[in-house]
C-alpha cells in the first residue's frame, strides 16, 4: 500500500507532529503487505533567553554580542530547529529595574538587536523574537530572569512568548559574577536559589528537581570550559563561580567573555544546544477517531547526504543512559528517545532525517 506523508501541526506549542487523515495507524488488520503511513519526525522547538550585562565594563562585550548574536539564530536554523529568542537587556535610556523600577541606562550600554534577528524597531515583537526592556547590571542577571519571567508589563512581558513543551536554554552574558549581597535592587542570587525559583514555577516550564528542562550557557569571566580558573584575563571582572555552578547543575558548559569575537562562539552555542535535544522526538497525536497502536510503531533514519534508510530497532532492555541501543519510549509515551548509536548518529548529522512509521509490528532487538 503506498504511503502517505503528513504535514506537520501549525500549533507550535506541540512539538509533535500529526499524520495525515488518511492514516492507518492503529490499524489491526492482520495485513502482510503491512499498511503504513510515515511521518518525519520533529526536533522539539527551543526557546533561548539571553541576558546582557550592562554595566560600565561590558561596552566593548555588547558591540561583540550586536555584531554577532544573528550568528547564533543563523546556526540554529541550519540544524533545523524551531527556535526563539528572548532578549533581556534595555533598548534605550529609559528601561526599567525587574519590579519596574526606572533605572537609567547609558546610551553607549544599550543593547538594540539587529536584523534578521531584531526588528526594524529595538524590542519590536516577532515570531521569532521579543526583547525586555530591562536593565541588567554586574551582579543581577539571574536574578532578572527569574523576576521578569512572569512580569505583566508590556516592555518586560516574555513567559507568554514561551511554548509549552519547549526545552528551555538561558545565556548570561557577564564579566562578572552572581552575588547576593542582600536587599539593594542591584544585588544577585546564588545558583541553588535561581534553581529554585525557576523550577517553582506554575506548571513546570522549567522542568523539576529531578529532570530539569532549561541548560545554561554562560559567556563569562572563567577561562574556556572546562576551566575555571584564574579569570580569563583584564577584561573579567571575575570568573564567576556562580555561573560555573548553574552550568553544571543544568548540564550546560561556559565560554570566555575574553574573546574579542563571539561568532564562533555562537556558531558553537548552536551545535550544542541542537545535540542536546536531537534524541527526543515527540510522539504524534493521532487523527480525530483513532489512537495509536504503540506496539506497531517503527522509526528510520536517513543520513542527510541521502542514501537507503536504516531502521533503528527498538531496545528496552535498559534506560537510553544505561546500555539502550536503538529507540524506545519515554516513561509516558509522549516522547521517542533515541539511544546509543541512533544517538551518536543523529548528533554527528543534525540535518539526519528521522522517520517515523505507523501501522507495522515494531521491530525490536
Amino acid at each position: 500500500m503506498p504511503r502517505s506523508t503528513p504535514t506537520r501541526s501549525e500549533d507550535t506549542g506541540d512539538p509533535g507532529f500529526d499524520v495525515s487523515e488518511d492514516s492507518n495507524v492503529g490499524d489491526a488488520r492482520d495485513d502482510s503487505a503491512c499498511a503504513k503511513t510515515e511521518a518525519v519526525a520533529v526536533k522539539p522547538p527551543v526557546d533561548i533567553i539571553v541576558v546582557i550585562d550592562q554595566s560600565g565594563s561590558m561596552s566593548d562585550d555588547i558591540v561583540n554580542v550586536k555584531a554577532n548574536v544573528n550568528k547564533l539564530s543563523d546556526n540554529l536554523k541550519k540544524t533545523g530547529l524551531d527556535y526563539r529568542v528572548i532578549m533581556i537587556a534595555g533598548w534605550d535610556t529609559s528601561s526599567v529595574d525587574a519590579d519596574g523600577t526606572p533605572r537609567s541606562t547609558s546610551g553607549s550600554y544599550v543593547v538594540c538587536v539587529p536584523a534578521p534577528l531584531g526588528g526594524a524597531t529595538c524590542g519590536a515583537s516577532a515570531t521569532r523574537f521579543r526583547q525586555a526592556n530591562v536593565n541588567v547590571q554586574s551582579n543581577d542577571a539571574l536574578k532578572i530572569v527569574a523576576r521578569t519571567y512572569d512580569s505583566t508589563a508590556a516592555t518586560v512581558k516574555w513567559k507568554d512568548f514561551l511554548r509549552p513543551g519547549a526545552a528551555k536554554v538561558i545565556i548570561p552574558i557577564t564579566d562578572d559574577n552572581s552575588v547576593n549581597c542582600g536587599a539593594s535592587s542591584y544585588c544577585g542570587i546564588t545558583a541553588d536559589e535561581f534553581d529554585a525559583a525557576m523550577l517553582a514555577k506554575p506548571g513546570a516550564p522549567f522542568g523539576t528537581k529531578t529532570k530539569r528542562n532549561y541548560i545554561v550557557y554562560p559567556i563569562m569571566g572563567a577561562p574556556a570550559y572546562p576551566a575555571e580558573t584564574p579569570k580569563c584575563g583584564t577584561n573579567a571582572v571575575n570568573e564567576g563561580a556562580e555561573y560555573i555552578k548553574i552550568a553544571k547543575l543544568t548540564k550546560g558548559k561556559w565560554f570566555s567573555i575574553c574573546l574579542t569575537d563571539f561568532g564562533p562562539v555562537f556558531t558553537e552555542m548552536a551545535k550544542s544546544i541542537a545535540t542536546k535535544v536531537a534524541c527526543e522526538l515527540g510522539v504524534p497525536t493521532p487523527p480525530t477517531g483513532e489512537t495509536i497502536d504503540y506496539n506497531k510503531v517503527n522509526v528510520t533514519y536517513t543520513s542527510s547526504s541521502g542514501g537507503t534508510s536504516e531502521t533503528v530497532v527498538r531496545d528496552d532492555s535498559a534506560a537510553c543512559d544505561a546500555g539502550a541501543n536503538g529507540w524506545q519510549y519515554n516513561a509516558d509515551k509522549t516522547k521517542i528517545l533515541l539511544c546509543g548509536d541512533a544517538c551518536k548518529k543523529v548528533q554527528a548529522d543534525l540535518s539526519a532525517k528521522v522517520s517515523v512509521e505507523f501501522g507495522c509490528a515494531t521491530i525490536t532487538k
